[in-house]
């Protein structure tokens, strides 16, 4: 009987202790169902903030797309337009060297006709110097005609001043 007191003793303890260990699962399942509860609610918060997320990510790309387009573009247009003024700077620069070419040659030619005139203003002023020269010495004849037909007056056959 001790025994059988001692065994339900031990079975008394025993669910008495299963009796309040079935009460704390019943707060751990409580708690565990809360925590689950919680957990499915943060995993059902953190699938909208990753949509969201996505959709934003999404958004983000398109615009990256667009932009990497525009970027494209416009890269197109600077080296269209590089090419455009690299072409006009050469026709201009070709145009400046002919014209640069037509007035040397000008230039040139000028410079030839003014040499040219001056030989020729030095011609006729040794040419102008030479017949004052004349005059003056044709000046100097009349002169002295002039005063010998008066001197010569008294003499029958000296010419007439206009007659020699």
């Amino acid at each position: 009987m001790v025994r059988m007191k001692s065994a339900m003793g031990v079975f008394t303890l025993l669910c008495c202790a299963l009796i309040l260990m079935g009460c704390e699962n019943k707060e751990k399942e409580k708690a565990l169902t809360a925590r689950a509860a919680a957990a499915e609610m943060s995993l059902s918060k953190v699938k909208t903030d990753l949509a969201k997320a996505e959709g934003q990510v999404a958004s983000l790309k398109e615009e990256l797309g667009a932009a990497k387009s525009a970027r494209d573009e416009l890269e197109q247009q600077v080296k269209q337009l590089t090419g455009e003024r690299d072409k006009a700077i050469t026709v201009q620069t070709a145009a400046g060297q002919e014209t640069v070419k037509k007035l040397t040659d000008q230039l040139n030619e000028q410079t030839g006709k003014v040499t040219e005139l001056q030989n020729q203003i030095s011609g006729l002023q040794k040419t102008i110097q030479e017949q004052q020269a004349t005059i003056e010495q044709l000046q100097k004849t009349i002169d002295s005609l002039r005063r010998a037909p008066a001197a010569g007056a008294a003499e029958p056959n000296a010419a007439a001043p206009g007659q020699q």
